[in-house]
């Protein structure tokens, strides 16, 4: 008799959970499509962003190196 009760529980434990989990989902997948323009939009925007970075990584490369020589100067005028 024991071991029927423990096996109700766990059925009734696992009934819980997945429950439980299939809520979870549910209101993610509401939220996701709530906010489906916004996250297109993101993406577009990150490929944007990702674009500049590349055109502006030779002039940041430059940059640099022009603040790694003027600190170099710095050093040896304070020594």
């Amino acid at each position: 008799m024991l071991q029927w009760i423990v096996v109700a529980v766990l059925v009734y434990a696992i009934y819980y959970l997945v429950n439980k989990y299939e809520k979870k989902l549910n209101a993610l997948n509401e939220m996701i499509e709530l906010n489906k323009s916004e996250i297109t939009s993101n993406k577009e925007l990150i490929k944007t962003n990702k674009s500049k970075l590349d055109t502006h990584h030779e002039k940041i490369q430059h940059n640099k190196k022009n603040i790694e020589l003027n600190q170099e100067i710095l050093t040896k005028l304070k020594d």
